[in-house]
Order: structure tokens, then sequence, then C-alpha cells
């Protein structure tokens, strides 16, 4: 058989080489580089399947891709699970076994290429991935930035990377070796915040001489927002009860509403706006990226792979194109999500289009719908008292519904109730210290 293998490939861009037993591919190997091995599952001196976890041992170990008759299949489809890149069903004619080749160069290209742009970015820029046109632009303006000490706005969808970004710009600043203090402004009821921000060992204080990023800056509260505007004019504040404080230190904010709309709907003041909007950084979302779905699926693929030991090394034809046309509405942190997600409940040699989400298969974004009400047994009609509740319970039980139904997560609750997260925060905490009466 193995000279029909040889004459399938006789005019394919593959320098070949053929042997027929375990032993002869492990001299082969020790006397040449190879990029792909085909191995059969039944050969005369050994099992290929217990041969696959000796090539994947070596440091530069090849893709495997295996052969098998019908009747071991389920030997071949255990191969891949021990890391095999893909296998196939004899017999087969030579577009089967070019195909499968093909597109397992293609798979290695992919990792060189991450490999390069990774190498590229190992300084400066070394936790991004991408190198789309959109992403050099980020690049390029982060290095301007990161020259100057002017306030910087970064916009963009959620889990676009604003605070990957906010963190290069300072890294790559002469205020590198300082602190980058990090304090989302929708993450807490107004009080807080206040005092995480201000108080005697809060955020403004600890980025004295570094960087304080201001994560969803659009959710503050009048009051901070006046606070915060005389701190960027002056560099100073004061925290509760102590004297005025002087700080140096470079503001970077980001938000992921269109801030100019805050402004003229009146949730952010305008003044504070221009003194934050000195220089705006658009993180691009990832279905203006192009190609980086594929560098991002590699690079989280091996990064989760390697964390819990598992063998993934690539995905299938179907699903990185599954993937790539996907337009990501949670953007990079939905696409790392499904990836650890595969990885940690599957364990195969490549990712199928089977092990992803059912909406990536169809392209369909999911939906939230609420789950229906049992029915109701029917009853007298009630009196108007028993109808009508005090409008405080009202709203206590749509924003407990809202949390429970976010598995305890506040920020998207507020989300979906359309209200800022510190709205949300300083609600729970009055009802708690009202003990549920108003």
């Amino acid at each position: 058989m193995t000279s029909i293998y040889r004459g399938y490939l006789s005019n394919a861009p593959y320098e070949v080489s053929a042997v027929a037993s375990i032993g002869a591919a492990r001299q082969a190997l020790a006397e040449m580089p190879v990029d792909i091995v085909l191995l059969d599952v039944q050969l005369p001196d050994g099992n290929g399947l217990d041969f696959v976890d000796e090539l994947l041992s070596h440091e530069d170990a090849p893709d495997i891709v295996v052969m098998t008759a019908y009747a071991t299949a389920d030997m071949a489809v255990e191969a891949v699970r021990r890391g095999a890149v893909d296998f196939i069903t004899k017999p087969f004619d030579a577009t089967r076994l070019l195909v499968t080749l093909d597109n397992t160069v293609a798979q290695q290209k992919l990792r060189r290429d991450y490999a390069r742009m990774t190498r590229r970015q190992g300084t400066g820029f070394e936790q991004f991935v991408g190198d789309s046109p959109a992403m050099q632009s980020v690049y390029q303006t982060i290095e301007a930035l990161a020259a100057s000490d002017a306030a910087v706005f970064v916009v963009g969808e959620s889990g676009t990377g604003k605070e990957l970004a906010a963190r290069a710009i300072h890294d790559n600043s002469v205020r590198a070796d300082a602190g980058f203090v990090v304090l989302n402004c929708g993450a807490m009821p107004s009080d807080r915040l206040d005092h995480a921000l201000f108080g005697s060992d809060g955020a403004a204080r600890s980025a004295d001489g570094g960087t304080l990023f201001l994560d969803e800056v659009c959710e503050l509260e009048p009051e901070l927002q006046t606070k915060l505007l005389r701190f960027v004019q002056f560099g100073t504040f004061h925290g509760s009860g102590s004297d005025e404080t002087q700080v140096d230190s470079r503001i970077i904010c980001a938000t992921n509403r269109d801030p100019l709309r805050a402004v003229q709907e009146g949730t952010l003041r305008e003044d504070l706006y221009y003194r934050l909007h000195v220089v705006p950084l658009r993180m691009p979302p990832l279905r203006e990226r192009g190609g980086d779905v594929a560098l991002l699926a590699a690079h989280y693929l091996a990064r989760f792979a390697s964390e819990t030991g598992k063998r993934f090394r690539g995905f299938s034809e179907d699903a990185m194109e599954a993937l790539q046309r996907y337009p990501w509405p949670g953007n990079v942190r939905q696409l790392q999500n499904v990836l650890q997600e595969i990885v940690v409940l599957q364990d195969a040699g490549q990712v199928s289009e089977a092990m992803l989400p059912n909406y990536l298969q169809t392209g369909h974004i999911p939906m939230e719908e609420p789950t229906a009400e049992p029915a109701s047994p029917v009853v007298a009609s009630p009196t108007a008292r028993e109808v009508v509740e005090p409008l405080w319970m009202v709203e206590k039980r749509a924003i407990e519904d809202a949390i429970a139904a976010c598995d305890g997560n506040v920020n998207r609750a507020a989300g979906l109730l359309e209200v800022a997260p510190s709205t949300v925060y300083r609600k729970l905490q009055s009802w708690k210290q009202s003990g549920d009466e108003e």
C-alpha cells in the first residue's frame, strides 16, 4: 500500500519518505525532521495507537494523521483523542489524502503565523494577539500614546480589550515602573466607589507616579463626576476627613458606551468629557478583525490545552470556518470563553465542529429568553389592595429576578434592566440597611 500512497503524492508539493514498520519509522525520524506522519493503526511490529504517544512526546512533535480500515475506526478515533490531528478511513483516493494533508499544513501555517506574530509583538504588545490592519492601527496608536502623558479615552464594545490597551500604554510609557491601578466605576455603589477612588488607601493615591485606569467611567454618579473633574484638572482631591492631597498620575478611562451620546443624554458632564477625551483610542470589535479570529482561536486553544494537559493541536476545517463566519457579539472575551469550555469538557487531537456550541454551528446569535412562569390556578379576582404593591417591592423583585437570571452577575443584570450597575448596588444596599422595608 505504501507504493500506492507514494503514487498519490507524486505530483504534490511534499517530500515523502515511506516506511513499513514502527522500527523503521523511529530510524527515519532520527535521521530527518518530519512535519506530518501518516500512521496506520495496524503495523507488523506494534500498535500504531501506542506509537502516537511516543511521537507526541518529542519536543518538535510532528502532526499525526491516522489511517484506518473500517473495522478499526474506533481505534482511529481513540488516536485522535490522544493527539492525532485527523484520520482517514481506508480505502481512500488521492483527492481525499491531499485534502487531509493540505488541511494539516494549513493548521501548521496558522501555528507558525501565531508564533511569528507573538515574537514580533514580544516587546511592547506581548499580551495582544492579532495582526489585522485594524489591530496594527491600534498598536501604532498605543506607541504614540505611550510617548505622551495626555489623558486617553478608550472606547469599544465589551470584550474588545480596553483594559489591555490601557495597560500596554502604561507599560510602554515613562511611568511603567510605577503602579497601574484599575477601578471599575460600574462595579459598586456610589459611596463605596467614592472611598475606593479618593479614600486614604484609594486608587487615586495608589496611582501616584503611575497610571489610573477608570473603566466604565460613564457609570459615575454626578457627585463623583464633579470630584473627578477637579482631580483631572488639578491633580488634587479631598479624602474623607483629610486635607487636600496632590498626586501625579496619568488618567486613562474607558467605556463600552458612546461617551458623546452620554453627554447629550445628560449622564456624563460635558466638561468632564472634554477633560478625559483628550486622545481617543477605539478598540475594534472582533468582527472587524478578519483573520485575527483564527490567530486568537489558536492562541487560546494552545493556552488552555497546556493548562489542562489536554492534547488539542488544532481545528477541523469546518470548525474553523464556523468560528470565522460568526459575528462574535461578545468579542474576544466570548471567543476565549468558548475555547476554554471546549478544552475543559472535551479532549481530542483537534476541535471539531460538533464540539462547538449550537449557535456557532448555525451562525445564529443566542437570545436570552425569560423562563415562563407555571400557570396559576383560577382564583377569584383579588381586591385592589392585593393587586397593587408598593413600587419599591416591584422594583426589588425585578432587580432580584434579573440578578438570579444572570447567575449573580450584577453588571449583566444591570445591562438587561438598562440601568447603571451602581444604581443596582445602591438599591441593594439601601434595602439591606432598611431590612426590606421602605
